[in-house]
């Protein structure tokens, strides 16, 4: 396989991250939005498919998300959809997280992955133990910025992290 050259852009990882990590089985509101990266200069830009929803939702006035809709729509190779997480891929890092070097103590981590039974929610609830929850956030925070770099290395893109 030729070696690809990546192309070095500056990305807001914060940003970013965040619209990477949307659970896209569970929608965070009825309204229909889509996030996408400029691959020329780094801006995310977030797009609601009904311009009214924009506006009522986040205050965008309905003809800019219209704008901006129809200028991603007119240069699809510009802008890359960023796609979100599958709700499993979040049990997965919880379960990595679980398994992970995050304490020596073994009675601790057994108590810890005891309490997960499939609910990420009711886990969090159940844990008492505010470091622990800390662990686990700094944990995700690190994973999710690694699959994020991954996307994009295999999008051609090498993030310099703002």
């Amino acid at each position: 396989m030729p070696e690809t050259k990546l192309r070095k852009l500056p990305i807001d990882r914060s940003m970013f991250v965040m619209a990477f990590e949307q659970d896209t089985s569970y929608p965070r509101s009825e309204a229909e939005e889509s996030s996408y990266l400029d691959r020329e200069t780094g801006e995310l830009i977030w797009l609601f498919e009904d311009d009214d929803d924009a506006e009522m939702i986040v205050g965008l006035p309905a003809a800019e998300n219209r704008e901006m809709r129809e200028r991603v729509a007119a240069a699809p190779e510009r802008y890359l959809e960023i796609p979100g997480l599958e709700h499993g891929e979040h049990h997965r890092i919880l379960l990595d997280f679980l398994f992970s070097d995050w304490t020596d103590d073994e009675a601790l981590r057994r108590r810890t992955c005891d309490l997960y039974n499939g609910s990420i929610g009711r886990w969090k609830k159940a844990l008492g133990d505010r470091s622990i929850l800390h662990a686990f956030y700094d944990f995700q925070e690190r994973r999710v910025t690694e699959m994020a770099a991954e996307f994009l290395e295999y999008h051609g893109i090498e993030p310099d992290w703002r």
